[in-house]
């Protein structure tokens, strides 16, 4: 049921998209509610690439999916329009129903921290209409790849957090 793929698998996944016109506001700034797409989209195709999961082949032949119960986001430097940009996403916490993933927006050098997201999905049976727990490989998946370092339980710390490794690493 879940594709097995080479070990060791990555902890944090990465890639990079470009920033598009129709996504901006009037000033050429991504969309608020966009950067929220352009996270999920990321971490959608990253986790296909680097973990043979395809989410939507798996919630057709298991009719369950995760589901967003909560997003804390916060806006830091604008993305702007053509602008290429990184995502990186990485599994902060898991429970056997749950789990809390992390985006981090950066700028294409990952110079400039521009947003992060932490979402907290939820795992459901949609034929059930109700919370269902994590099949063993599915945990098995998570332990393996979710980050072993310590999470700041509140988001506001893990921006701090953050951005102090960002001014460390701009003042090398």
């Amino acid at each position: 049921m879940i594709p097995t793929t080479s070990s060791p698998k990555p902890t944090v996944l990465e890639s990079q998209t470009r920033i598009r016109f129709d996504h901006c506001d009037p000033f050429g700034h991504l969309n608020n509610s966009a950067f929220l797409n352009y996270f999920q989209n990321e971490r959608e195709d990253q986790v296909e690439a680097a973990y043979g999961l395809d989410i939507h082949a798996f919630f057709r032949k298991t009719g369950r999916a995760w589901v967003v119960g909560q997003n804390q986001i916060v806006y830091l430097n604008p993305a702007v329009v053509r602008e290429l940009v990184t995502i990186q996403t990485s599994i902060r916490h898991v429970t056997d129903s749950s789990m809390l993933v992390e985006h981090i927006m950066l700028d294409e050098k990952k110079e400039k921290l521009k947003a992060v997201l932490w979402t907290k999905f939820v795992y459901i049976d949609v034929r059930k209409t109700a919370r269902a727990t994590h099949e063993p490989e599915l945990m098995a998946l998570f332990e393996e790849v979710v980050v072993k370092e310590e999470t700041p339980a509140l988001f506001e710390d893990r921006v701090k957090q953050l951005r102090d490794q960002m001014k460390a690493v701009s003042a090398q």
